[in-house]
C-alpha cells in the first residue's frame, strides 16, 4: 500500500488552506481580544451619551455593533457547546427585535421594552462569563486587566437598565434639583457616579425601590474591587519564577549552625 505524503494529490489544498485560515483567522483575533473589545464598546457607548437620542436615533449601527462584540465575549468564554449555542441564539432574537422596532435595543425608553429587557438579560450573562473567566485566570495579562475593568463597567451598565425599566415603570422615580426631565444619559451617569460613591446629588431617587437598588448598586462596586483586587494579588504569587532566583533566594536564607542549637 502506498504512502500519500502530505500536499500529494491535492492541488487545491493550497487554495483551501488560504480560504480558511481568511475565513478564521478574524474569528481567532476576536476571540483572543474579546475584552478589549468589550471595553472600547463600553467606552464608546458612555461617550456618545450626552448626546440626546442618540440610541433611538442610531440604533441601526449601535446594536449591530453590540452584537458583534457580545459574540466576541460568547466565542472566547463559553466551555460547552450549548451555552455558545443559546447566547448566540439570545443574540440573534435581540439583535432581530431591536432592529425592528422603533427606539433602542438597548435601554427602556418610550419605546417597545422587549428588546431592552433581553440586553439586560445578556449583560447579566456576559458579566457572569467574566467573573468566571477571571477566576480561571492565572497569569496577570492585557486582557485580564481588560476583563476586569469591563466587569466594573458592566455593572453601570446593568443598574442603567434597571434605572430605566424603573423609570419607564414610575415616571417619578428620579427627579433632579434643577427640575429638568431626566433622560438616559443622565441615568448612566447617575448609575457610575453611584457605583464609584461620588454622588454629587443633582439627581435624587425618589422611589423607595429605587432607593434600595442604589444602595445595592454602591455596595456591589466596593466588594467588586475588593475581590479583584485580591484574586490579583492571588494570580501575582502564581507567575512564573526563573530558576536562578529561587536558587539565589533559598541560597540567602540562613542556615541552622551547631553551635546555634542549644
Amino acid at each position: 500500500m502506498n504512502r500519500i505524503e502530505v500536499g500529494e494529490n491535492l492541488p487545491h489544498a493550497g487554495p483551501v488552506m488560504f480560504a480558511a485560515d481568511v475565513l478564521f483567522r478574524p474569528l481567532v483575533l476576536i476571540r483572543t481580544h474579546k475584552w478589549k473589545l468589550l471595553l472600547g464598546g463600553i467606552v464608546a457607548m458612555l461617550l456618545i451619551s450626552p448626546v440626546e437620542r442618540v440610541y433611538d436615533d442610531q440604533d441601526g449601527i449601535i446594536s449591530p455593533l453590540m452584537a458583534v462584540i457580545l459574540f466576541a465575549v460568547a466565542l472566547g468564554t463559553s466551555r460547552k457547546k450549548r451555552t455558545l449555542l443559546a447566547l448566540t441564539a439570545l443574540i440573534v432574537v435581540w439583535l432581530t427585535i431591536s432592529l425592528i422596532t422603533e427606539g433602542s435595543g438597548l435601554f427602556v425608553g418610550h419605546n417597545n421594552p422587549i428588546a431592552p429587557l433581553l440586553f439586560l438579560v445578556l449583560l447579566a450573562m456576559v458579566f457572569g462569563l467574566l467573573l468566571r473567566w477571571l477566576v480561571n485566570s492565572v497569569l496577570i495579562d492585557a486582557e485580564v486587566l481588560c476583563a476586569a475593568v469591563c466587569g466594573y463597567l458592566l455593572i453601570g451598565l446593568l443598574w442603567t437598565a434597571l434605572d430605566a425599566l424603573s423609570l419607564r415603570l414610575d415616571p417619578q422615580a428620579f427627579s433632579a434639583t434643577d427640575h429638568a426631565s431626566v433622560k438616559l444619559g443622565d441615568l448612566l451617569y447617575f448609575s457610575y457616579s453611584t457605583l464609584t460613591t461620588v454622588a454629587f446629588g443633582d439627581i435624587i431617587p425618589r422611589n423607595p425601590f429605587i432607593r434600595m437598588v442604589t444602595l445595592i448598586e454602591a455596595i456591589v462596586g466596593i466588594f467588586y474591587n475588593i475581590i479583584v483586587i485580591a484574586r490579583f494579588v492571588g494570580m501575582y504569587g502564581l507567575r512564573p519564577r526563573p530558576m536562578g532566583s529561587l536558587v539565589h533566594e533559598h541560597a540567602d536564607r540562613p542556615s541552622i549552625q551547631e553551635t546555634d542549637l542549644p
